[in-house]
């Protein structure tokens, strides 16, 4: 469930709830329904509370006959029956119980004659009037501001509002949380799917669609979605079209290479002297952009076609196999190269030979950042799923806002900008994308002490095979 849902599906619910409350208070107060004394208070706020209760017993029971009201009073809470009192013609209360003084001293200035006239007594704090129900039977009502409890009339009315109320206040939240539910559900999911196909598109899967899962919706979101699986296809074709052009563009380039480079050794070989330098220029020159195209078209793309990972090799023997070709280079530059290997061997389904170019690239560029004096270690570790091949130097490490950009083709941060020391771009996003297509990942991420760490990780997945089998 996300943040969205949850946001849209309380707000609906609170707004919906806050209207059911104050729809029900606004009627409590303002009603005029005389059937209900909890529903309607004749009067006004200008009365004192216990006569406001008074009003509204008042207004209850005179249209109902004598069974009823005896009734009504034994299905009243126990709490709120010392608040009121209803006598008979014979001055008894109908629940046969003792009346208070108050009520003794007003059951004389109540009259028959007078039905409507309000008696104040007893300092204030008991209110009664006559009242004639509809089968003629006279009845005496009083009520008392203040009973034996700590309560008042003031909580007798909200309390008896609440008591009768509260059943049908939850049976409507609860019904509206539910259609809130289902609503906010419809809208969040549209959304959901939106952002999670958003989402394999940033990680490079162009292949994503979403349309057909609104087909049975004619609303904004649906034509969003076909909007949004339109500006996708055009994007993968888009991408294919400049891959394959780079692609033709690198073939191309590599027949009339050959033929220069040819020409260049005749030249070399014909010369007497005096264009020995400007023809070692030609071939350095020459020779950068043959290894341009080479990585250009070893430059695999994210997709399973021509790539079946058909063969099993060990990430062990490869990174032996990397340092001992390496070895030579590093001493050059005064770096010294270190092997941790925590496990023995580690086999991995792979394609051909992809996984060597992964870790020769990411130690070239690690090589060719670390000072004279520096040290890169490579460490392999086994988890639970994964192999971990961490690659780190000593160099000056990468801008934050750089480390994910370094994947990309062709890019090199500012301090890799000649050619001599940042080479063209090309080697970290090729090793980038042949671990995607291993199922695994990689990222870099700058040391507290200084440099740079790269992090190769490779599933197990059907490689973790017994060693017995080979």
């Amino acid at each position: 469930m996300t943040r969205l849902y949850l946001r849209v599906f309380l707000t609906f619910w609170c707004i919906t709830a806050v209207i059911i409350v104050s729809t029900n208070v606004i009627v409590y107060w303002r009603g005029d329904n005389s059937e209900n004394p909890l529903q309607q208070l004749r009067g006004g706020q200008e009365y004192e509370p216990a006569q406001r209760f008074l009003f509204q017993m008042a207004g209850s029971i005179v249209n109902r006959n004598s069974a009823q009201v005896l009734a009504d009073m034994r299905a009243m809470p126990e709490w709120s029956r010392q608040y009121f009192y209803i006598v008979d013609s014979h001055n008894e209360d109908l629940l046969g119980r003792t009346l208070p003084d108050g009520v003794q001293h007003l059951i004389p200035k109540i009259s028959p004659t007078h039905p409507f006239n309000k008696i104040v007594g007893d300092n204030n704090k008991t209110w009664g009037r006559h009242v004639t129900l509809n089968d003629g039977k006279s009845l005496k009502v009083f009520t008392i501001s203040s009973g034996h409890g700590s309560k008042s009339s003031v909580d007798i009315l909200w309390q008896l509002f609440i008591n009768n109320i509260w059943p049908l206040l939850l049976a409507s939240i609860l019904v509206s949380g539910t259609a809130c539910f289902f609503l906010a559900r419809h809208f969040a999911h549209g959304l959901s799917t939106l952002q999670k196909a958003t989402r394999s598109i940033a990680k490079g899967d162009l292949s994503v669609r979403i349309s057909q899962r609104f087909n049975n919706r004619r609303d904004e979101i649906a034509s969003l979605a076909h909007d949004f699986d339109h500006m996708t296809e055009r994007l993968q074709k888009a991408m294919a079209e400049q891959k394959r052009l780079i692609k033709d563009v690198s073939h191309e380039l590599r027949t009339p290479l050959a033929r220069l480079q040819v020409a260049l050794a005749l030249a070399q070989q014909r010369s007497t002297g005096e264009v020995d330098r400007e023809l070692a220029r030609i071939k350095q020159a020459a020779d950068y952009l043959n290894d341009v195209i080479t990585d250009i078209l070893a430059l695999p793309v994210l997709d399973d076609g021509g790539w079946t990972l058909d063969d099993t090799t060990d990430i062990v023997a490869l990174l032996n196999a990397v340092h001992d070709s390496l070895q030579q280079e590093a001493s050059r530059r005064g770096a010294t190269l270190r092997l941790q290997l925590s496990v023995a061997d580690a086999l991995l389904a792979t394609h051909g030979n992809m996984l060597y170019g992964v870790f020769d690239n990411v130690i070239r560029n690690a090589l060719r950042y670390t000072p004279h004096g520096g040290v890169i270690s490579t460490e392999l570790t086994l988890t639970e799923t994964e192999y971990w091949v961490q690659i780190k130097d000593t160099g000056p490490g990468v801008p934050e806002d750089q480390l994910s950009d370094i994947f990309q083709p062709f890019y090199r941060t500012d301090q890799a900008r000649d050619r001599e020391s940042g080479g063209y771009g090309l080697g970290l996003a090729i090793a980038q994308r042949t671990v995607a297509l291993h199922k695994g990942s990689i990222k870099a991420e700058n040391l507290t002490e200084g440099g740079l760490c790269v992090t190769i990780m490779l599933p197990l997945g059907s490689a973790n095979i017994d060693t017995a089998d080979y």
